[in-house]
C-alpha cells in the first residue's frame, strides 16, 4: 500500500468521523432545544444547563430556534440566575440582550429582547458588577439593553454606579440614571466635581458632569431635602463658570439654566448680558431667568428684549411671561419703550399675567404688531376679562390684530359665542372676522346662530354663511329658508351655505 493510499483512507476516516461527529452533535442539540421548548419548568432548565455546559445555548437557540423556545430559555435563565451564584446564567441573559428578533407588528415591541432585559433587571441587583460592567460592552445591544435595566432598577444601585463617575465610558450614561432616580442622589455625583476625584484638566469630565447636574428636576412629590439638594446641585457647578474651557463655561450656564434655581441667576444675568457668550447659551439663561424672577432677574430680561440676537430676545419675552405677575413691573416698563419690537415683545408677555389689564393697554398702541402681540397674548389669559377687549379689536383697522384677535377668541371657545354672534351685523368687515372665529369654534355656535338666521336683524346674511361653512346639517332648515328671501344677497349666501351643508 502506497503512502498516498494510506493518506487518502487516513483522511477519509477523519473526515467520516467529523460528518459523525457533526450529526451525532446536531441530534443532540436538537433534543436539549426539544428540552427547552417543554412546558415543564424542570425540562426547561436541563435543556439550559446541558448546552451551557457545552457553551453552545447562545448558537443553539439562534441556529433557528423559534421565539417561543428562546424566550423559555430566557425564563429559565432568569430562574437559574435569580438563585445567586450563577454568573454563567446571568452572562447568558446578557448574551440574549441581541438576540435579533423581529418587531412584534402588534405592539411595536421585540419580545425576545425585551424579556431578556426584564429579566437582567430582575435578577440584576444579585450580579451588580457584571451587569455594571455590561453598560460599556462593545457590543452596541448588550451594551444599550444593559443600560435600560440598569435604569429600570434605579435607586438600588445609585451607590455603585456613582461609583463608577470615574469611568470616562460609563460617566455620561450613569449620570443621565442618577439624574432620573431624582435629587436625592445629587450628593453622590458632587463629589467627582471636586478634588481630588476631578482631574482639572480633563474638560470631557467637567462637561459630562455639570451636564448631569442640568439634568436634575424636583418631583412631582418633593420631599422636604429636594429643594436643597438641587440646590446644591446649581452650587457645585458655579465654580466653573470661568473656565478655561469655553465648552465648560456654555455647559455651566446651559446646566444652570436647567435648574432654573436663585442661586444661579447671578451667572445667568452675567451670561444674559455678555454678548460673547454663545447665542443658545444666552437664550437659555433669559428663559430660565424667568422661572427665577427676582427684580434683578426681570430687568435683565427687560433689557434683553432689546437684543441685537433675535432669539435671545424672543427668549427674554417668554422669560417675562413665564415670570408672570412677578415681572408685572418691569413688562409694564418695557411696554412705554420707544421701540415698537421691544413693545411688541412685552406685550407677548402679558399673556403670563392673572389679569388683562397690561395686555388691554397694549391693544391700544399706535403700532399694529403691538397691538396684535397683545391681541394673542389676551388668548393666553382666556377669562371673561379678556373677551371684550378681543371683541372689540376685531373692529382694529389692522387685518393683523383683527385675525390674532379673532384666533384668540376661537381658542377662548364658548365662552365668546354669544358677543360673536351679536357683531355679525356690525358690518361687513367685523362681522367676516366674527364668522371666521365662530367657523372655527364650530358645532357649539350653532344654535345660537341659528336663532339669529330665524330672525330679521342685520346678521341674517352673515349666520347663513357662518352656518354653511361650520356644515352642521342642523342649519338646513332654516337655511332652505333663507334662500327663498326677497333680500337677494340673503338668498344667495343661504344657497351657497346649504349646498355647502348638503355636502358636508
Amino acid at each position: 500500500m502506497t503512502t498516498r493510499r494510506i493518506v487518502l483512507i487516513v483522511l477519509g476516516l477523519l473526515l467520516a468521523f467529523g460528518v459523525v461527529r457533526f450529526i451525532f452533535r446536531s441530534v443532540q442539540i436538537r433534543g436539549e432545544l426539544a428540552k427547552i421548548a417543554a412546558p415543564e419548568a424542570s425540562r426547561q432548565e436541563e435543556g439550559v444547563r446541558n448546552l451551557m455546559a457545552q457553551d453552545a445555548l447562545f448558537d443553539a437557540l439562534q441556529g433557528g430556534a423559534p421565539p417561543k423556545t428562546r424566550l423559555n430559555a430566557i425564563e429559565a435563565l432568569e430562574r437559574i440566575a435569580g438563585k445567586g451564584n450563577e454568573k454563567q446564567a446571568f452572562d447568558q441573559l446578557l448574551q440574549m440582550l441581541k438576540d435579533p428578533d423581529t418587531e412584534s407588528a402588534e405592539q411595536k415591541t421585540h419580545p425576545v429582547r425585551d424579556r431578556a432585559k426584564a429579566a437582567v433587571a430582575k435578577v440584576g441587583t444579585l450580579y451588580t458588577e457584571r451587569l455594571l460592567d455590561a453598560a460599556k460592552d462593545p457590543d452596541a445591544a448588550i451594551r444599550d439593553q444593559s443600560r435600560g435595566a440598569i435604569s429600570t432598577i434605579g435607586a438600588p444601585l445609585q451607590e455603585e454606579m456613582a461609583a463608577r463617575l470615574g469611568d470616562s465610558a460609563l460617566r455620561g450614561p450613569f449620570g443621565d440614571i442618577l439624574a432620573g432616580i431624582g435629587p436625592q442622589t445629587v450628593p453622590l455625583v458632587v463629589p467627582y466635581l471636586q478634588a481630588p476625584k476631578l482631574d482639572p484638566a480633563d474638560s470631557g469630565a467637567k462637561v459630562t458632569l455639570i451636564e448631569t447636574m442640568g439634568k436634575y428636576k424636583l418631583p412631582a412629590e418633593p420631599k422636604p431635602e429636594d429643594p436643597a439638594r438641587i440646590q446644591d446641585a446649581a452650587r457645585s457647578i458655579i465654580p466653573f463658570k470661568d473656565d478655561a474651557n469655553p465648552n465648560v463655561r456654555r455647559t455651566v450656564i446651559t446646566s444652570l439654566s436647567n435648574l432654573a434655581n436663585p442661586v444661579g441667576a447671578q451667572v445667568l444675568i452675567e451670561a444674559l448680558n455678555n454678548q460673547r457668550t454663545d447665542s443658545d447659551a444666552r437664550a437659555a439663561a433669559a428663559g430660565a431667568l424667568g422661572a427665577i424672577a427676582t427684580p434683578e432677574a426681570n430687568a435683565a430680561m427687560v433689557k434683553a428684549l432689546s437684543d441685537y440676537d433675535l432669539r435671545v430676545a424672543t427668549a427674554a419675552a417668554a422669560g417675562l411671561k413665564r415670570a408672570g405677575d412677578k415681572a408685572a413691573g418691569a413688562v409694564g416698563s418695557a411696554l412705554a419703550n420707544p421701540d415698537a419690537a421691544v413693545r411688541a415683545r412685552a406685550a407677548e408677555a402679558t399673556g403670563g399675567m392673572t389679569t388683562v389689564a397690561l395686555a388691554t393697554r397694549a391693544l391700544k398702541d399706535p403700532d399694529p404688531g403691538v397691538r396684535a402681540a397683545a391681541a394673542s397674548a389676551l388668548g393666553d389669559l382666556k377669562g371673561q376679562g379678556a373677551i371684550g377687549p378681543l371683541i372689540n379689536a376685531l373692529a382694529d383697522p389692522s387685518g393683523a390684530v383683527s385675525g390674532a384677535a379673532g384666533l384668540s377668541l376661537s381658542r377662548i371657545g364658548q365662552p365668546a359665542i354669544a358677543r360673536l354672534v351679536a357683531r355679525l351685523g356690525a358690518g361687513d368687515t367685523v362681522a367676516y372676522y366674527a364668522s371666521q372665529t365662530l367657523r372655527a369654534i364650530g358645532r357649539d355656535a350653532v344654535a345660537p346662530l341659528l336663532a339669529v338666521a330665524q330672525g330679521n336683524g342685520p346678521g341674517v346674511r352673515w349666520a347663513a354663511i357662518t352656518l354653511g361653512e361650520i356644515g352642521d346639517t342642523r342649519a338646513a332648515s332654516a337655511l332652505e329658508t333663507l334662500a327663498a328671501s326677497s333680500d337677494p344677497d340673503t338668498a344667495w349666501a343661504a344657497s351657497v351655505a346649504l349646498t355647502k351643508v348638503k355636502q358636508g
